[in-house]
């Protein structure tokens, strides 16, 4: 059988699979095919690294579009020119997934105590159906004068994002990696004295139980600290050892890298006795990676048409040299793992790629608005390499910046420009801040960033529910316009 032959029996029983699920599906799989074919329903992955605000953002999305005649939306041309009718949230018909919590994140942003949405611990999403004003055409002066454009969201823990290179990765593999990272630090100040243990512990010995699992308890606290110590770090793996979400059989998360694997060669590894450390580690691992990793990335990313990442540059930089690289990398890691291309609409249905994606810069509202420009220059240098995957299949990344919820406003601090907002213990609070700059500091110039620090601010006071009051925010319909701007038409 040649290449192009097999190439076309592979495509023929991915689309007899397709179809069999759709018919198990019902009425309603068929109707979300029928949208697909006339371009008429896409979903859009938004992912983010740790504490880029991801919940905040879809909650935030959502609520700009419901309240589309009230927000400020001049950069989204469907709300511009009045051709946004209609917005309505429907559950999506994946019974997998629970319904995105929209209402509780948005009550829970306005009233006299607002709070940030909680951090998403399991699946979740929701379908919004827009209701557009047909354009005029010269070719079709009969067509429908109103149509809808159906809109997929799914919504994650971002934590489970860095797992998916763990798809192409083996377990010694990932350990080599490991011992390359735990000794630089800032992991190896944060790992303590495991780091000494997890290097003397024999791969090949046999293994104890109780000591295995007492090392993974402080691996998992090790993993923790990387994200809660006041700097996060965005390179976090196993994600799922922070947010399991819905794990049947804990024991899949019973693993630790063995960091002494890179002493012996992988024959050595391969002839170890069934309980050695390598080999109950090594078999988790993979049971890890194929019950955990495998099914997120074939039921979710599988079905994204555009993706929308969102980066809090202006923490990284806060945080040091160290935190900036481990977002490059991370961010590298994790496009490595989308699927781009343009392809016609038969094929992106059976077998989706990725035809746009969006970087966006989240939370500016930390800084003044002349240093909004010089964090999404930032942007684009740190995901220059990222860029070069999706640029070599056709698809051209965009760049942006935005905060989903405006928090500050700027004063004349001392002669000058300058922040004020409401901190967590519900005082004002204003400060000032270094020049963002257009490109990663080097050497002395990262001082100033490492001396200053950003206040937690809460969200807005003065914000109604019961009216329906639209989130204040920066630049979200220019992000809007970017991802489906093209598709209301």
């Amino acid at each position: 059988m040649s290449e192009k032959e097999s190439k076309a029996r592979h495509f023929l029983k991915r689309a007899y699979k397709k179809v069999t699920d759709l018919t198990d599906e019902g009425l309603s799989g068929i109707d979300r095919v029928k949208d697909k074919l006339i371009d008429k329903r896409f979903c859009i992955g938004i992912t983010g690294l740790s504490q880029s605000g991801k919940s905040t953002f879809i909650t935030s999305l959502i609520n700009q579009l419901q309240q589309h005649s009230t927000s400020s939306l001049p950069g989204f041309s469907p709300a511009l020119t009045g051709r946004l009718l209609n917005v309505k949230i429907h559950p999506l018909d994946d019974k997998a997934l629970a319904p995105f919590p929209y209402e509780e994140s948005y009550r829970g942003m306005t009233g006299t105590e607002p709070q940030w949405p909680d951090s998403t611990k399991d699946l979740s999403g929701c379908l919004l159906e827009l209701r557009l004003a047909q354009k005029v055409s010269k070719l079709n002066p009969f067509g429908s004068e109103q149509f809808s454009l159906y809109l997929e969201i799914r919504d994650y823990p971002g934590e489970w994002l860095l797992d998916l290179p763990l798809r192409d990765m083996s377990y010694s593999r990932w350990c080599a990696q490991c011992s390359v990272q735990y000794t630089k630090e800032p992991r190896a100040g944060l790992l303590g004295e495991l780091l000494n243990d997890l290097q003397q512990l024999d791969p090949l010995a046999e293994v104890n139980e109780e000591t295995l699992q007492e090392l993974n308890k402080r691996f998992i606290q090790f993993l923790h600290a990387c994200k809660y110590n006041g700097k996060s770090l965005s390179l976090i793996q196993p994600g799922r050892f922070l947010i399991p979400g819905s794990v049947d059989d804990v024991s899949i998360l019973s693993f630790v890298p063995l960091l002494n694997c890179r002493n012996y060669t992988e024959v050595q590894l391969a002839a170890a006795s069934d309980n050695s450390y390598f080999k109950v580690c090594e078999r988790r691992y993979k049971r890890y990676v194929k019950e955990l990793v495998e099914p997120f990335y074939k039921h979710f990313f599988s079905r994204i048409d555009r993706q929308l990442v969102l980066v809090d540059v202006v923490s990284a930089l806060n945080a040091g040299p160290e935190y900036i690289e481990d977002m490059h990398q991370a961010l590298t890691n994790i496009t490595d793992s989308f699927s781009y291309g343009s392809q016609n609409r038969l094929l992106q249905l059976f077998s989706p790629k990725i035809d746009k994606v969006v970087f966006a810069a989240t939370k500016i509202d930390q800084v003044v608005s002349e240093d909004h420009e010089s964090v999404r220059q930032l942007l684009a240098v740190l995901v220059k390499e990222a860029y070069k995957n999706a640029q070599h299949e056709g698809v051209h990344p965009i760049c942006e910046a935005t905060a989903a919820v405006r928090s500050s406003k700027e004063i004349d601090h001392g002669g000058e420009r300058g922040i004020t907002g409401i901190g967590e213990n519900g005082s004002a609070i204003g400060y000032t801040h270094p020049t963002i700059p257009t490109r990663i500091p080097e050497g002395d110039e990262w001082k100033p960033f490492l001396d200053w620090t950003i206040p937690a601010l809460n969200p807005p006071k003065g914000l109604s529910y019961q009216n329906s009051d639209a989130i204040p925010h920066i630049r979200l319909d220019s992000v809007l316009n970017a991802l489906i701007g093209d598709k209301c038409v």
